[in-house]
């Protein structure tokens, strides 16, 4: 069984090389077509995902991660790719003489620091007028719900944060996904604890 950092590399892997495939138009749509489905119901992604699964279970948290990428335009993230890449640094290096070493990007400590999806809903409220209150309530009923529920309430709510320009970190929601499976408690805090921490705390360090 792979570990825990094997996981963690393997869904940024996949996610990659499904944005790779939505290039394709037609890829982009039969992936899209498994929102909210279960596997057995997507019968024409197989093609693209059998193969980038095999080993690593949790086929529907694949599946469903996979038909979300499959709803952001391939040329926007192309476009945000092209502009990080050009972005020149405020700060030049040689004015910070002893930098923190590098870190495993896979590592616990690292990969928590990553955007889950409470962090992404509290950006929504802060920057693109999603509506506090519901969406503090709309995450209480997120955490609550079943596998098979909050596969179906997915592309709605990401696809409402898409077109505000809030795109998922797609390999730390499918890590949560596949986590929640088996530790639904301990993946509702993460969410929650990410909402409120980055909503508030932010909030008090914004002059």
């Amino acid at each position: 069984m792979p570990t825990a950092i094997e996981y963690r590399r393997h869904y940024t892997s996949f996610t990659t090389q499904v944005e790779k495939a939505c290039t394709d138009p037609k890829a982009r749509r039969t992936l899209r077509q498994g929102r909210g489905r279960p596997v057995d119901d997507c019968n024409g992604m197989h093609r693209f995902l059998s193969v980038l699964t095999h080993g690593y279970g949790q086929r529907r948290v694949h599946y469903t991660v996979a038909s979300l990428i499959a709803h952001v335009d391939p040329l926007d993230t192309v476009r945000a790719a092209h502009a990080t890449s050009t972005e020149q640094p405020t700060t030049p290096a040689a004015t910070n003489p002893d930098p923190a070493p590098d870190l495993d990007p896979y590592s616990p400590a690292t990969w928590r620091k990553r955007p889950n999806l409470g962090a992404t809903l509290a950006h929504a409220v802060r920057t693109a007028d999603f509506n506090e209150t519901r969406t503090d309530e709309l995450l209480a009923v997120l955490v609550r719900l079943s596998e098979n529920q909050l596969h179906r309430r997915l592309p709605s709510l990401t696809g409402r944060l898409i077109d505000a320009d809030l795109t998922p970190d797609w390999p730390v929601l499918l890590d949560d996904l596949a986590q929640r499976d088996h530790d639904r408690g301990r993946v509702a805090t993460r969410w929650q604890d990410a909402f409120y921490r980055t909503l508030y705390l932010t909030s008090k360090e914004t002059p």
